[in-house]
């Protein structure tokens, strides 16, 4: 639990800029140091304090709309991480937020905990949300996130099954107007694209936690539209410097990009993991409207 202990200390050790205001606030009065560097430290404060406490409470709505075969308003979740840095009151926010907006479904792309201690009681808020719900598993909920991190998709799945949200685990679910595929967690090893290669049905959308999924896409596989989360967008987007954090083989960011097989969505998640901290980019729930081309 080294990992678990480590976004602990940075958690609470966060709140230490608060004496560190009044350190800056008494040098300033003493006179102690130049007032061009005080004022660069009071900027560096001021910009923690919002990366930190501010913009990660944040949430926007971004609707996007996507040609297609199709009609349909989808919204678009992944990476609540709720546990170390997030806990139910954030997601009760955040499905009030859903329940306000017009869609036909939400689609729930993976990574749900952050050493969560208490699935039922973390994600209760779920069961609220007044429109038809499905998901997947990301690696966080594969125990695959580094360190000793457990492995808790049975728990998790019986207790989301119990809420009403269906858990698509490399499935096929064909839908009114287009078929919804769900894949396993890509660093688990566990996303089985070959129930790709199975579908005739046209307008298929697939549904993963990693983009690097896509990487191994062939030209036999049915992906009209493939939708995941994983990348937080970078999370603290400093210019030029975000990218090189971003967990993925390939070439990922954010938003709608055209690739080699399939179209492509990445959400920027909820929560945070690593920092506590979000910077250019607050948490997201994505409105995804797939309109009919005319």
């Amino acid at each position: 639990m080294e990992h678990l202990l480590i976004e602990q200390i940075l958690y609470w050790g966060s709140f230490l800029v608060f004496p560190w205001i009044f350190l800056l606030w008494f040098l300033r009065k003493q006179k102690k140091i130049s007032s061009f560097f005080l004022g660069f430290l009071s900027l560096l404060t001021l910009l923690f304090l919002w990366a930190r406490f501010l913009e990660p409470q944040i949430i926007q709505i971004r609707e996007t709309t996507i040609p297609a075969n199709f009609s349909q308003k989808i919204i678009l979740l992944a990476d609540m991480h709720l546990g170390v840095y997030k806990g139910p009151d954030f997601l009760d926010r955040v499905v009030q937020k859903i329940n306000k907006q017009e869609a036909d479904m939400v689609l729930i792309a993976g990574d749900f905990v952050n050493h969560s201690s208490d699935l039922e009681k973390d994600f209760a808020s779920l069961a609220q949300i007044e429109k038809p719900v499905y998901a997947v598993f990301g690696n966080h909920d594969a125990g695959m996130a580094g360190g000793n991190v457990p492995d808790v998709r049975t728990e998790l799945g019986n207790i989301l099954g119990k809420y009403g949200i269906v858990l698509l685990q490399n499935e096929i679910l064909p839908l009114e107007n287009f078929t919804l595929v769900g894949l396993g967690s890509n660093w688990a090893q566990n996303d089985k694209l070959e129930i790709l290669q199975s579908i005739s049905a046209e307008n298929t959308v697939v549904l993963a936690h990693n983009p690097d999924s896509t990487l191994r896409y062939q030209e036999d596989m049915r992906s009209d539209f493939t939708l995941v989360g994983h990348t937080h967008c970078g999370q603290i987007r400093i210019p030029w410097l975000y990218k090189w954090v971003i967990p993925t083989k390939g070439n990922f960011d954010k938003g709608l990009t055209s690739e080699k097989f399939t179209d492509l969505f990445i959400t920027c998640g909820l929560g945070e993991v690593g920092l506590p901290l979000r910077l250019f980019n607050p948490p997201t729930i994505d409105i995804l409207s797939f309109q009919k081309k005319k």
